[in-house]
């Protein structure tokens, strides 16, 4: 009798982690479609002190989430702890002096904005999704 418990009670379990697994991977490819409006590049033209340049971010479907880069005329950086929420695009980088540089987006259809805060000031930005 008591085989047939511990039978009974792997088959729920099994059952059970089925379940579990099955709702991960759903979620996961919810979180993928959410993530379609972000998805590609963005061209985002950037002023300070003078200074212009196009940025370039790109934003792929990694296998464990968002990952991309951060592109300009002199370099380009990985980003990392990527999210988005529907509305707003949140990433690091690393900057030119090897700290982490926290960057935060409003995304409205082809409509990229923010600020970036640097320790020379605040830029602010508008670009386009690259077409």
């Amino acid at each position: 009798m008591k085989y047939r418990q511990l039978l009974s009670s792997l088959v729920l379990a099994f059952t059970l982690l089925g379940a579990n697994v099955a709702l991960a991977a759903e979620n996961g490819a919810d979180s993928a479609a959410d993530n379609a409006a972000v998805i590609g590049k963005w061209n985002i033209p950037i002023s300070f002190r003078g200074q212009s340049a196009v940025m370039v971010l790109t934003i792929a479907q990694g296998a464990d989430g968002l990952e991309g880069t951060w592109a300009g005329p002199q370099r380009s950086t990985p980003i990392y702890d990527t999210s988005f929420d529907g509305e707003t695009l949140k990433f690091t980088q690393t900057g030119r002096r090897g700290n982490a540089v926290p960057m935060t987006f409003k995304i409205a259809g082809d409509t990229i904005s923010g600020k970036l805060t640097t320790p020379n000031g605040e830029i602010l930005f508008n670009g386009k999704r690259a077409m």
